[in-house]
């Protein structure tokens, strides 16, 4: 079995050409960039207290310092509440974004898959997939976050006590370094698993109505089998953003930022878009018939089985 990466380049940009211009329909190209955008929407200090008197010197009162600590505290209190509630909000309001890109996420794949731009229909139709992804989403941004602390904490914290005595500096650097490195393979092993997530796993659950754990367990064979293929793809993608970032930069400037306006932007740049979208397909379909999205599953596979 011969994997390109080019060949599906080449046959998402075609598929795009067809959805987009032929023919174009401006009403059809405004409701998928503002699907489109919607589905990317999440994709996405404390202040110090100095215990120095006014001549730089350690102070040399400690009542008078608590006092003042107290002081400072009390000062601040104030402010926790309406601190606390911001962060309720705004944690509120992530979370709703999460679940409703997630939703968006199968309308935008119906979109380029149907070639019609509709909102509703696939809204009520992928209701559960929908959820099954949000659920999955929400609790693998909780795992990274988490697993980031632990990194920091086992290598940064170690690294921060050791600092405090000149006799262990060499330790402290070493210790920095290595949370430094685990920090960076824990980043791009999540960033792998987000990516295959979007481009592989959202398809398969598409294509075979199915929760998100099914459908990693379908794509795990092919993972294991051809992990090599799947690492290169991840490569490929970080070229493509690469050159892109360059050409959005470019382009940012010929048209005076407008290209950096919220949805306007998509607008704009709608066929990028919809050509990365459509990649992950023609790369998928690759490995075998029944994951071409664009091709109707055999009667008798029709809602069993998936490709090992």
């Amino acid at each position: 079995m011969r994997i390109a990466y080019f060949e599906p380049l080449s046959r998402a940009w075609d598929r795009t050409r067809v959805l987009l211009w032929q023919p174009f329909d401006l009403a059809n190209w405004l409701l998928l960039a503002f699907i489109a955008w919607v589905a990317g929407l999440t994709t996405d200090t404390g202040s110090a207290i100095a215990w120095q008197d006014h001549e730089g010197t350690m102070s040399r009162n400690p009542v008078r310092d608590l006092d003042q600590a107290f002081d400072q505290f009390a000062a601040g209190a104030v402010w926790i509440p309406l601190v606390l509630l911001a962060i309720m909000v705004g944690i509120a309001v992530a979370v709703l974004l999460l679940w409703v890109t997630s939703r968006f996420k199968f309308i935008y794949l119906d979109g380029v898959v149907s070639g019609r731009a509709e909102v509703v229909e696939p809204w009520k139709r992928r209701e559960v997939l929908g959820n099954s992804l949000f659920l999955w989403r929400l609790c693998f941004g909780a795992a990274c976050v988490l697993g980031a602390l632990l990194v920091m904490l086992v290598f940064f914290a170690p690294a921060a006590g050791f600092s405090i005595n000149d006799a262990l500096a060499g330790l402290s650097v070493a210790a920095g370094i290595l949370g430094t490195l685990g920090l960076v393979v824990f980043g791009i092993t999540m960033g792998y698993i987000g990516l295959f997530t979007e481009s592989f796993v959202v398809p398969i659950m598409y294509r075979y109505d199915m929760k998100v754990l099914d459908a990693w367990q379908a794509l795990m064979p092919w993972l294991r089998a051809r992990p090599f293929h799947f690492v290169v793809y991840g490569l490929f993608v970080l070229m493509l953003f690469t050159v892109f970032a360059v050409f959005y930069s470019i382009f940012c400037l010929l048209t005076c930022c407008m290209a950096a306006i919220p949805y306007l932007g998509t607008v704009l740049l709608l066929p990028v878009w919809v050509t990365y979208r459509l990649l992950s397909l023609e790369f998928l379909a690759q490995f075998h018939p029944d994951f071409d999205l664009f091709t109707p599953l055999p009667e008798e596979d029709e809602g069993a089985g998936i490709p090992e």
